[in-house]
């Protein structure tokens, strides 16, 4: 009888050891990665815009309208490279970019004398160099940026037909770009982002000359007060891109 009951209680503690152990594993949480920012990445872009640019005739040279404007929307393709520091939930970045783009439009305007005048906007190219910063959750980035922008333009205003008069500049500009993004990390190199940003260039002065004669290339009013044509640009840009993330 005794041989019985201690043989019963020795299954029944084993069973119960089994069963606490077996609690204590599925208890046990399991690990899960959690995704890190930090790291040098490569990536590309594409979308579209807004392109704005004001032509103004300031000193009212042959002009009856004194300005014209422009809207054109174009495409854009561009390449980038960054680094971002993760530290907690926080996310702190240097990116830049260069892009290439098709803005290419010419208006008409009205003379006091001459028919035919026109001014022709034109850019092809621009780049940023901007700060980032954001938060993660997880595979999610949330980021505003701001930093500085390039534009390469090229601004003509051409006076009667045939043209006696023409200002014209082709020129990098300086300018700011802000703006705002949304990144998604697919793998833990790829991620794929949604961005907008806007930049503003500074303005600047071309002077009108005289085109053809004895005078061609010498400032059509006169050297101590010559004509001027002003020339500003702005663009919005939205636009998706694809980035790997170097590293593990």
């Amino acid at each position: 009888m005794k041989k019985m009951l201690s043989a019963a209680l020795l299954v029944a503690a084993t069973s119960v050891s089994a069963n606490a152990a077996d609690l204590a594993y599925k208890a046990a949480p399991v690990a899960q990665s959690i995704y890190n920012w930090t790291g040098f990445y490569l990536g590309g872009t594409a979308g579209g815009g807004i392109a704005n640019s004001d032509h103004l005739n300031r000193d009212l040279f042959e002009d009856e309208t004194g300005s014209t404007k422009f809207q054109e929307a174009f495409g854009t393709v561009g390449l980038t490279a960054g680094y971002n520091w993760q530290f907690g939930h926080t996310v702190l970045g240097i990116e830049g970019d260069y892009n290439w783009a098709n803005v290419d439009k010419t208006q008409t305007f009205s003379n006091d004398e001459e028919s035919g005048s026109s001014t022709r906007f034109k850019m092809d190219q621009f780049a940023t160099l901007r700060g980032r910063a954001g938060l993660a959750f997880d595979q999610t980035l949330i980021y505003a940026t701001a930093g500085v922008a390039w534009a390469h333009v090229q601004n003509t205003t051409s006076f009667g037909d045939p043209t006696f008069a023409q200002a014209s500049e082709s020129q990098w500009k300086t300018g700011l770009a802000v703006g705002a993004g949304l990144e998604f990390a697919l793998t833990h190199n790829w991620s794929l982002k949604g961005e907008y940003m806007l930049m503003q260039f500074q303005n600047s002065d071309a002077t009108i000359n005289a085109v053809g004669g004895r005078f061609a290339g010498q400032s059509f009013c006169g050297t101590t007060a010559p004509c001027r044509m002003n020339y500003s640009e702005s663009i919005q840009v939205a636009r998706v891109g694809v980035n790997y993330k170097f590293g593990y």
